[in-house]
């Protein structure tokens, strides 16, 4: 009965909704007298998505009494995350992807991400960490058969900072970011030689750990 009492679904008018463009009519599920959960809102504009205490929150889908349409993710009636915006120019359709931060649109890469992989092949397995200490260095290792080594033909390129062996490894310290690093080498199969190739780029400073396994 408690559920009942404040959980309510359907037309509701006095489920209130704090975005003003799309306050009005709305239906979906209620919780203490504002839009929570999944609803439907429409005034000017209209909302269809998720709400947190009266605001879009969580995947949505916004049409703009433009024509616009933004589908994606927000946080407090903000855009906030990964997106897609349709917009039209003197008539002609435009097409914006990536991430958005308090509205504002960031660019095609996350910027909660510590790093990317730009590219890899002929590698088993690769896993990159960041490591909780205040040093500004990037560990590369190497295994095989559970082992670390120094694999065959080896060439590590970085766009900056100075690289250094050590420990049967390779250590890149005095980095700035973002920082390119590519990684090549080869490894003997039944086949033949094998080339392997991965290349990444680290977009906050820190300490990161790359461990590459081939087995």
């Amino acid at each position: 009965m408690v559920l009942a009492n404040t959980l309510l679904m359907g037309q509701n008018d006095t489920c209130k909704v704090f975005v003003k463009a799309i306050a009005g009519n709305y239906k979906g599920d209620c919780l203490n007298g504002m839009a929570n959960g999944k609803g439907a809102s429409k005034g000017i504009d209209t909302y269809t998505g998720y709400f947190v205490n009266g605001f879009p929150d969580g995947k949505g889908k916004y049409e703009f009494e433009n024509g616009n349409v933004f589908t994606g993710y927000w946080r407090k009636g903000l855009k906030n995350g990964q997106g897609k915006f349709i917009y039209f120019i003197a008539g002609k359709k435009n097409v914006q992807e990536g991430f958005w931060k308090e509205d504002n649109y960031i660019g095609r890469s996350d910027p909660d991400d510590f790093y990317k992989i730009t590219n890899h092949s002929g590698t088993e397995h690769f896993e990159i960490k960041k490591v909780n200490d205040n040093q500004v260095k990037i560990k590369i290792s190497f295994y095989s058969a559970m082992s670390r080594y120094i694999p065959d033909n080896l060439n590590i390129t970085t766009t900056t900072g100075q690289s250094a062996e050590e420990n049967k490894g390779f250590s890149i310290y005095n980095y700035f970011t973002p920082n390119l690093c590519e990684i090549s080498y080869v490894i003997k199969t039944s086949g033949g030689d094998k080339i392997c190739k991965i290349s990444f780029e680290i977009l906050k400073l820190g300490n990161y750990e790359v461990m590459i396994t081939n087995d």
